[in-house]
């Protein structure tokens, strides 16, 4: 028993490759999704928290507090076995919408963090005028000051996706360890999974990367055309 039946067992016979690669689209759906979610609620939380009114930036703070305090495990449980909408999620949907209130959370404080920040040395006039494009102005701005906190935040979701198989979601981790306890590979299997995960790792690191970098040029562009205009 060798390194090519261990490859063989795990990575061919009985058309592993097959679940595999199934698999590893449902890891990239969930991610996907699960970012979306986070985006689109984190953005709103975001500027609840930036509110001019207590009241109002209580409750975002509140929300951001729960969501990234609860661990995801038991968001994606509480979503998976209750009835929401009149009948169960499915454990795929279950899994991208826990991952992505999590998500909520740390992206709304990543952003109005950074947008704090811009904000604090205006006075109340100037706050409201960009509170009214928080959307639009504050937000952007927010995003390229925090993409290197945004990226850990992509692949800490990415690794959350593994949470999946919990519930049965059929995802990476899920898939790979049945494999490889059911052919007495466990060990490479465990490997192979951890290669695959930190490939895609390492593509979200050079994604990031490149937009960072992206960033920094134009900012560089930006301030020598405005020391020569001045």
């Amino acid at each position: 028993m060798g390194l090519t039946d261990a490859v063989y067992s795990n990575l061919i016979s009985g058309g592993a490759y097959f679940r595999i690669i199934k698999a590893l689209a449902v890891t990239v759906m969930i991610t996907v999704a699960a970012w979306i979610i986070a985006m689109i609620i984190g953005m709103i939380l975001s500027y609840m928290t930036c509110y001019e009114k207590k009241v109002v930036s209580g409750v975002g703070r509140a929300f951001c507090f729960i969501f990234r305090s609860v661990p995801v495990v038991l968001i994606i449980w509480l979503l998976y076995y209750s009835k929401v909408f009149g009948g169960s999620l499915s454990a795929i949907v279950a899994s991208a919408l826990g991952i992505g209130l999590y998500g909520a959370g740390s992206y709304s404080e990543i952003l109005s963090r950074s947008a704090k920040r811009e904000m604090a040395g205006f006075s109340d006039n100037i706050k409201s005028s960009l509170q009214k494009s928080h959307f639009t102005a504050v937000i952007p701005e927010a995003v390229e000051n925090s993409l290197f906190e945004i990226k850990r935040l992509t692949i800490l979701m990415l690794q959350f996706s593994s949470l999946a198989g919990y519930i049965g979601a059929g995802e990476l981790v899920n898939v790979m360890t049945t494999i490889g306890h059911r052919n007495m590979y466990p060990l490479f299997s465990i490997f192979f999974c951890m290669m695959l995960y930190l490939i895609a790792a390492a593509i979200i690191e050079a994604i990031f990367n490149k937009i960072i970098a992206r960033v920094a040029v134009r900012r560089a562009k930006e301030d020598e055309e405005g020391h020569d205009v001045v």
